[in-house]
């Protein structure tokens, strides 16, 4: 009789990046013998992929790592990603903690887990940052795939410590990007979403993201292709251009401002002005119609003045942004800005906080209602609105669509009628 394959259940906290790294883990523990099971469910394994990009983050990946101890204590436990490459004597401090991995020893996830399982603490002495050796054949419960083209920073943001946990900035091959989307465009998917920590500084043998990106349309058939997050002083010309003439490529750019004040932006150590990233969002909006530009926006900065503040405001209400994901500061160890005097007071951060939620909330709104009544082609995701029970679709200018239809339009693109504004979403039919 063959013995019953061991349960892994898998928790990720954080970026997209975290997300396609976890997917890559959880299938190379699965041709390895394991069975993946929901996070909430026993198991004999938990696999924590964590993230320390804020207070809020490291808190998160506690308590992920509390969760798993309660429900399976005698489960083995290990941590990965950002939070345990930084800290991870923590880490395996934690209830039921067996291994804290650094990020460059995910690829080895498979060897390093049997190890632990069947004979105790693996060699752990051996791995390098270098080689892309992760690749994913899906995404569990999602209709989009992620597709990791790059990794590594060399900026340094006083404010930041991912430089310190993802280490220096490299990029994975052409052939083997393009080979792992058109896999997943014969396994089904319709959506890529190309992520990295830089994809605008992507550079492999001469290809840059324009060029990369023009690669992929030419030898894939996948019908859409989404940028995560790209720089301001990363956002070239042709890349543009490239949006604006290619329908498949997605007319969404996720462009972090982190203030709308020069001062701070310097203190900051970014490198762009309000007016670099002012002309650059107005060029967007003004040469792709529809386009759908966020940002992030980090509130509380130390030294932060008040009439800082009201200048980070106004500049977001003065340009054409269509919503904002708004981050308390929080100090992280061994940044520059930890050690800068003037810290805001918590309750001030949350003031400000929902100043500026509800500017974004604002934005979102104005982008809907501009496509009320319009005609929209939607990919159907995988889940249903809780409140509604309706279907969701997503625009390829990120809008969600909620609308009456059966699971056989699942992971289809189809075109609906947008009726209203429902909330945060569009209702179609």
């Amino acid at each position: 009789m063959m013995s019953q394959a061991k349960k892994v259940g898998i928790f990720t906290v954080g970026c997209k990046l975290n997300q396609y790294e976890t997917q890559a883990m959880a299938e190379s523990l699965k041709r390895n013998g394991l069975e993946r099971v929901d996070f909430s469910e026993p198991a004999e394994l938990y696999l924590i992929n964590t993230c320390t990009v804020t207070a809020q983050s490291d808190y998160s990946s506690r308590q992920a790592v509390y969760r798993a101890h309660r429900r399976s204590p005698q489960a083995k436990i290990v941590v990965t990603g950002c939070y345990a490459q930084l800290q991870p004597e923590f880490l395996t401090g934690l209830p039921g903690v067996s291994l804290a991995l650094r990020n460059e020893q995910k690829k080895d996830i498979a060897g390093i887990v049997s190890a632990l399982l069947n004979h105790g603490k693996p060699d752990l002495s051996k791995t390098t940052w270098e080689g892309f050796e992760l690749e994913v054949s899906g995404h569990f419960k999602h209709t989009r795939g992620l597709v990791k083209i790059q990794d590594g920073c060399n900026e340094s943001c006083s404010y930041c410590v991912v430089p310190r946990a993802r280490g220096r900035e490299r990029s994975r091959s052409v052939a083997s990007i393009v080979s792992e989307i058109e896999n997943l465009s014969w396994n089904g998917f319709k959506e890529v979403v190309l992520t990295g920590v830089h994809i605008g500084k992507y550079e492999k043998d001469g290809v840059n993201l324009f060029q990369l990106s023009r690669d992929i349309l030419e030898r894939t058939r996948i019908e859409r292709i989404r940028f995560s997050s790209i720089q301001p002083e990363e956002f070239s010309a042709d890349l543009l251009d490239l949006i604006k003439a290619e329908s498949r490529i997605c007319r969404h750019v996720h462009v972090p401002l982190q203030a709308g004040n020069d001062r701070v932006l310097k203190a900051m150590n970014r490198r762009y002005s309000t007016a670099d990233y002012r002309e650059l969002v107005e060029n967007l909006s003004a040469k792709i119609p529809g386009i759908c530009a966020g940002a992030d926006v980090i509130v509380g900065f130390p030294g932060e003045k008040e009439k800082e503040f009201e200048a980070t405001c106004e500049f977001i209400q003065s340009i054409p942004l269509s919503y904002l994901h708004v981050f308390s500061y929080s100090d992280r160890e061994g940044t520059a800005a930890s050690a800068l005097p003037g810290k805001i007071d918590p309750k001030v951060i949350r003031q400000r906080s929902g100043r500026l939620q509800e500017i974004g909330r604002g934005k979102w709104q104005s982008f809907l209602e501009g496509f009320v009544g319009q005609s929209l082609e939607i990919l159907v995701e995988k889940r249903k609105d809780k409140k509604t029970g309706k279907l969701i679709g997503l625009t390829d200018n990120y809008i969600r669509v909620l609308f009456d239809g059966d699971d056989g339009s699942v992971n289809r693109i189809l075109n609906v009628n947008a009726l209203r504004k429902e909330g945060k979403f569009l209702l179609g039919k």
